[in-house]
């Protein structure tokens, strides 16, 4: 044999003996009780939301950060809707209504869909409706959405695509121009290019 057999021979195994124990190593270093990863809840959001049919939803997504807690909008013929999404089971709007009262959490939905609203206006529209929208455990003895006062609401989000589709059973707020128009400018208000102009 010649020294450019002898030569795998030997470098091979001591690879493969190296990947051995490297990957044991790995193994060792994964902890059963590790927590799993945290799940995004805005993403879980994001995903349904993606569902809607375009054009007649339009969602500005991901806006936290220039909307307070406010994570996406969804503008659509029912009109514009400021959505926060949190990753636990939904409350009860009686256990909302008696930690708070009906006035102080009138008073936080508008200031929720605030920033949001100023922008629709620009456009001819309003938002009028802050869904907080929960990724916790179903419950599939209550409706996919409760409201808690006017303007406010609690969403399953597990239903979360059903429900924004029921809200367009009566007659549009918005005409599909209206739509584009009141999506463009939110998305431009917050500084994102205009979707028109991209092609």
């Amino acid at each position: 044999m010649g020294p450019g057999i002898v030569i795998p021979l030997v470098v091979l195994p001591a690879i493969a003996i190296g990947v051995l124990v490297w990957y044991r190593r790995t193994l060792a270093a994964l902890h059963d009780d590790d927590p799993p990863p945290a799940v995004s809840g805005i993403r879980l959001t994001a995903e349904t939301l993606h569902r809607l049919q375009a054009p007649a939803w339009r969602v500005v997504y991901e806006t936290t950060g220039h909307f307070g807690d406010v994570d996406h909008v969804v503008i659509g013929p029912s009109g514009v809707i400021a959505i926060t999404t949190a990753v636990s089971d939904r409350p009860d709007r009686s256990t909302l209504l008696a930690a708070m009262g009906e006035p102080q959490l009138i008073a936080q939905a508008a200031i929720a869909r605030g920033d949001v609203d100023d922008l629709a206006r620009r456009n001819g529209a309003r938002c009028d409706g802050w869904a907080r929208v929960y990724w916790g455990a179903p419950d599939p003895a209550r409706p996919a959405a409760d409201v808690v006062v006017t303007g406010s609401l609690l969403v399953e989000g597990q239903r979360l695509e059903e429900w924004v589709l029921s809200t367009a059973a009566g007659p549009p707020r918005l005409t599909p121009r209206a739509v584009e128009l009141v999506w463009r400018g939110i998305v431009t208000g917050i500084g994102r290019p205009d979707p028109a102009s991209s092609g």
